[in-house]
């Protein structure tokens, strides 16, 4: 059998962004603009094929933007999966197929979690500066106080009421050793499709990387945890998607950032970055505008570039702008921050200047 080929990664850091599955044309260009280069979309089940992704890609190719990763999330945070849950094995099999198809369309990379509820939130509106709006996140409310059953706290839609009332999301209470045997078995059995295929796999961590929340343990919510999941299967198509946020939310938990982003870097296993920043550590947070929070970005920026890391990096959970600014606003911000701080640090770096805090 023919060893596995990596996909053909251009070296250095490069831009991306997030964008709808109906993204305009106007907001592509607008993108190309700016110097972002690259995008990456979460597709709904009915889009998630070849003739609905290669349609996007050719669109995007024609406005200067390339198609880096994408994903779906009926897939890629998958109770049946995540869980053991009836119907695993179909999922299984579906999130095969879509890798046959990824690499049909020409994307190298997906996205998975192991997160049955998706991400957390206390508030997905909380207003920050300047009133625009973000997503905050309160201990409480994972933890099952202050709850209001007509709220949202879930990415992916549970009973508020039953968990208010229960403290589950999921029925029951799970241990991490099913968690970790459950997450075995799906990689055991995708890997060896995903490098036949070129098509590598991200995998995030829990947000917010908590204990546990609903009754389901966060799996990946340290150093070591991303250690363990990479040793289940030793493949180069196995890495993470490297989320600052996350390590800026609970740092005592996760472990010091540099070494972090050193020793990764240093064995290939970042394959994505999300540059994010917040207000504080739990036991609650904000997200901020990337100029704002506690997060030292340029540093984090330094040390990204001084670990050798070569992929892209993206403006992640940037708060809502109001009015016409919109999405044109938010990226425009984020990326004209993101630009400078990267050409400074490359600036640096030429200059011999690589002292990291």
């Amino acid at each position: 059998m023919p060893e596995p080929k990596l996909p053909n990664i251009e070296p250095g850091i490069s831009l991306c962004c997030q964008v709808d599955p109906d993204v305009s044309d106007d907001f592509l260009t607008f993108l190309n603009q700016i110097g972002v280069h690259h995008a990456y979309a979460w597709f709904k089940p009915e889009q998630y094929n070849y003739e609905f992704l290669s349609r996007f890609r050719d669109r995007l190719n024609g406005r200067g933007v390339a198609l880096y990763n994408a994903g779906a999330v009926h897939l890629a945070k998958s109770r049946k999966i995540i869980l053991g849950l009836d119907g695993r094995d179909e999922d299984v099999q579906a999130f095969s197929e879509a890798l046959t198809m990824l690499a049909k369309v020409g994307v190298h990379t997906t996205t998975f979690t192991w997160e049955p509820d998706g991400v957390w939130a206390s508030d997905w509106e909380y207003p920050t500066r300047g009133g625009a709006l973000t997503r905050r996140c309160d201990i409480s409310v994972l933890e099952g106080r202050e709850l209001l059953p007509e709220k949202r706290y879930t990415q992916i839609p549970i009973n508020n009421a039953e968990f208010n009332l229960t403290g589950f999301t999921q029925g029951r209470f799970y241990t991490r050793d099913e968690l970790w045997r459950n997450y075995e078995y799906f990689v055991k059995r995708v890997l060896p499709v995903a490098e036949e295929r070129g098509v590598r796999l991200a995998l995030h961590p829990n947000d917010p990387p908590v204990e546990s929340v609903g009754g389901v343990p966060c799996l990946i919510r340290n150093f070591d945890d991303f250690r363990r999941a990479f040793s289940v299967v030793e493949s180069d198509f196995l890495g993470m998607e490297f989320c600052c946020g996350c390590w800026l939310e609970t740092p005592e938990t996760f472990g010091d950032v540099y070494r972090a982003i050193e020793e990764f870097a240093r064995r290939k296993k970042i394959f994505l970055v999300h540059y994010r920043n917040v207000d504080a550590a739990l036991p609650c947070f904000v997200e901020t505008f990337i100029d704002e929070g506690y997060g030292d970005m340029p540093a984090l920026m330094r040390a990204f570039l001084d670990s050798g890391y070569s992929g892209t990096l993206v403006m992640d959970h940037s708060p809502a702008m109001a009015g016409p600014a919109g999405r044109y606003g938010e990226a425009g911000f984020a990326y004209g921050y993101i630009r400078a701080v990267l050409q400074d640090a490359l600036r640096a770096a030429s200059d011999g200047g690589r002292d990291r805090p």
